[in-house]
């Protein structure tokens, strides 16, 4: 048996309004992806962790990490600019989110099968079609 996989090779894109455009790398492997991701992971334990109590100076890490992160996914031209633009806080988070979407496993280079069905749902669970014996029925003897 053989089974062929395919990389994307051109970047993945970021708009933000209408003058921003990030480019980001096509692949990142894996070790690369993981060793970033942890010190994202371990600046948003932090502040977690702090609760309401946690310092701006803690908050300000995190959003560091996070910016540090999606930079080192960006290609060097888009990373440059991005360390010196200014964003809204849900932006990082929605560039984090994609980010792992792209990266982890979303997103499938556009050479690979998409004709694959959906997974079948589980035995017992109800479908999304009407049922023949919930429509109206023939009243018999009428």
């Amino acid at each position: 048996m053989r089974k062929s996989f395919a990389l994307n090779t051109e970047p993945h894109v970021a708009e933000i309004g209408d003058e921003l455009r990030f480019e980001f790398r096509p692949e990142v492997m894996a070790d690369e992806f993981l060793d970033a991701y942890e010190l994202v992971r371990e600046a948003a334990a932090s502040v977690a962790g702090g609760g309401e109590n946690v310092s701006l100076e803690v908050v300000r890490d995190s959003n560091r990490a996070v910016k540090a992160f999606l930079a080192e996914l960006m290609l060097p031209e888009s990373a440059e600019q991005f360390v010196e633009v200014q964003l809204p806080p849900r932006i990082f988070a929605e560039l984090l989110e994609w980010t792992l979407e792209v990266y982890g496993g979303g997103n499938r280079p556009p050479t690979s099968s998409n004709g694959s069905s959906a997974a079948s749902r589980p035995p017992g669970s109800r479908g999304t079609g009407t049922s023949r014996s919930k429509g109206s029925t023939r009243a018999t003897g009428r």
